[in-house]
């Protein structure tokens, strides 16, 4: 995978961990990092594991390719992977001072 191709899933992802912020109903301050990080993990882990993997051999080398980049199980993965995450932590942090 080459840079540009790299550049290009950090700036989506962090676009996507942006609208989670602004969109989100409860909010962390973290919610953009969360989801953004995540993603970017999934993207890179899915393209450059995925295609070497046995495992995974239905979806190692489908769809098209952008300079080593496989799109589907990239974004596929970018995306289950970040929507775990941030259900997984948005009841973690509570706005309010006050304990029982």
């Amino acid at each position: 995978m080459g840079l540009a191709v790299f550049a290009a899933i950090v700036v989506v992802s962090l676009l996507a961990g942006v609208a989670v912020q602004v969109l989100g109903a409860k909010k962390s301050p973290y919610d953009f990092l969360i989801v953004g990080v995540t993603a970017i993990f999934g993207a890179y882990f899915a393209s450059e594991t995925f295609p070497g993997s046995t495992v995974f051999a239905a979806i190692t080398n489908f769809g098209p390719t952008i300079d080593g980049f496989y799109l589907v199980p990239g974004i596929a993965f970018a995306v289950i992977i970040a929507t775990v995450s941030y259900v997984g932590t948005r009841d973690t942090y509570a706005t309010s001072t006050i304990t029982a």
